[in-house]
């Protein structure tokens, strides 16, 4: 397996952004560091057509701040863009000059038109969505791209942004419903001279960048909301409103106490919110999606071939993977354990509690139930459900990553299942007899895969009134039925009502095929 390590910067108008990821076979990959610096390069742009010194300055320290990251970590590659605020500013090839000649690093200046196709490729390859109208407003410029059937069908990139919509329109520290208003009434003239968001009409919004990431990490802290994980979170038109109005009436000095508004955004955050708030409403989107994926997702993308032709086929078995391979995750026994659960998802399914992706939540709480291990073996469910619920694991709703994540947590122990008391108020009666169900078909395929090497080859499941028989078809030796029906009975006995029957037949190698690998939902 080949490895490689590559860094990318983005030079925004408002901040400086670096990552460095660790990459396996130019397709696996983990992030090994994220750096962000604001150093707003966009600010006073709009009146002197040029970078200010200040701000040039800082850039270049910023730039050289970065390069050290990228000789300590010994890089294979370094890929650095710079957009609106570069490409517009007179000095702007006075600012990738001192780049190279100070901190040696080669700035290519990029159009808005490839900025816009770099955030839909880092969105279209990370969220399972095929119709949207993306979002991205940075410091000096906002990208579109519609998206029809997963493809980029027509985008377009406006000179305005946080920065240049605040100074324009004096929504810094001084906000006035009037102003708000003002802007509100540019942003949709604007918006009306874009023929293609007419085919936009009722498509959801990917929302791209710090300004509406800032948006739903407000909404998160507003409602309780017990996971703070931005990329995939769903807001409605609604929720989108109550933020940026509740923004727009607070003082400058309540704004930098706003619970979820980044220090760093408090003067520059009422424009921006407010130019969401009204796309949504020009193309009657019923909700918006956040992505914490865009055009640094997008450059590493395209570097490792990816492209409008070549996208991510199963966005979610590519993510898994990736994880488990960060966690060197017994990939043997984990798709074991896959097979033995589905199995009996299959053959017991009108007894359960079935939700639209009950297998991808089947399949991602069987492949990472073990991942805890990498910190300690011990309580290693504990772990496992933190690692989980942080994995970056892409493909799956929140919900549905929450659900997997107890099923981990759960799958040792025959007691009542564990709902911390943060999340009661995301999972209803049915979501918990869900963790029930399949929190104990995990624990069942554990036992019959004590010996991690695949001995059971095949299930045969019996259900009675009283009873649920499971014979298990082993080769070479048996499995430990005492010892299941000591962990496992009481357990099953109050989730299906009826009593837990297991047996083993061991059959020679050749007298039975793996029935089990067929049961791998990939």
């Amino acid at each position: 397996m080949g490895s490689s390590k590559i860094g990318v910067i983005d030079i925004g108008s408002n901040s400086f952004h670096m990552l460095v990821g660790g990459y396996i076979n130019e397709m696996y990959y983990h992030i090994t560091d994220d750096v962000k610096v604001d150093v707003r390069l966009c600010e006073g742009l709009n009146e002197t057509g040029a970078i200010r010194k200040d701000r040039m300055d800082f850039g270049i320290q910023t730039l050289i701040m970065f390069a050290n990251i990228c000789r300590s970590e010994n890089l294979d590659k370094v890929i650095t863009v710079a957009t609106e605020a570069v490409r517009r500013a007179k000095n702007g090839d006075r600012f990738v000059q001192r780049a190279r000649d100070e901190a040696g690093i080669e700035i290519q200046v990029i159009p808005g038109t490839m900025e816009a196709e770099l955030d839909y490729l880092g969105c279209v390859n990370t969220l399972e969505i095929d119709n949207a109208l993306m979002m991205d407003i940075g410091g000096g410029s906002a990208e579109f791209v519609l998206i029809k059937n997963r493809k980029n069908v027509a985008s377009i990139s406006l000179p305005f942004g946080s920065i240049n919509l605040t100074e324009q329109f004096d929504l810094g520290s001084n906000v006035t419903p009037e102003k708000i208003k003002e802007l509100q009434k540019y942003v949709k003239s604007e918006y009306k001279k874009i023929d293609f968001f007419k085919e936009a009409q009722g498509l959801p919004v990917i929302g791209v960048g710090g300004t509406i990431r800032n948006v739903a990490r407000i909404h998160r802290r507003l409602i309780d909301y017990p996971m703070e994980i931005a990329h995939n979170y769903v807001m409605t038109p609604k929720e989108v409103d109550y933020v940026v109005k509740l923004a727009g009436e607070l003082s400058d000095k309540e704004r930098q106490n706003f619970d979820g508004l980044s220090s760093g955004r408090t003067n520059i955050f009422v424009a921006p919110a407010n130019a969401l708030r009204v796309l949504l409403k020009v193309i009657d989107a019923p909700k918006v999606i956040i992505s914490d994926s865009g055009l640094r997702n997008g450059l590493i993308l395209r570097h490792f071939g990816y492209g409008p032709n070549n996208l991510i086929y199963n966005i979610f078995h590519n993510s898994l993977v990736n994880v488990m391979l960060n966690y060197e995750t017994d990939m043997g026994h984990t798709y074991q354990i896959l097979g033995i659960v589905m199995k009996l998802y299959k053959e017991l399914y009108d007894y359960l509690v079935i939700i639209p992706e009950t297998e991808k939540v089947i399949v991602t709480s069987c492949m990472l139930h073990d991942i805890g291990t990498k910190i300690q073996y011990r309580n290693h469910h504990e772990h496992s459900f933190y690692l989980i619920l942080n994995s970056g694991l892409q493909g799956l709703s929140q919900k549905d990553l929450l659900l997997s994540a107890f099923i981990a947590l759960n799958h040792r122990t025959n007691k009542k299942i564990r709902i911390d008391k943060p999340y009661q108020v995301l999972l209803n009666e049915k979501d918990r007899m869900l963790i029930d169900q399949f929190s104990l078909f995990l624990q069942i395929a554990e036992n019959l895969d004590m010996s991690l090497d695949s001995a059971v080859k095949d299930l045969k499941v019996s259900v009675t009134d009283q009873a649920v028989t499971i014979n298990a078809i082993s080769v070479n030796h048996s499995v430990f039925t005492d010892r299941i029906m000591e962990n496992c009975s009481r357990k099953f006995r109050r989730v299906f009502k009826r009593e837990l029957i297991v047996v083993n037949t061991v059959v020679s190698a050749d007298a039975q095929e793996d029935v089990l690998a067929k049961e791998n939902p990939f």
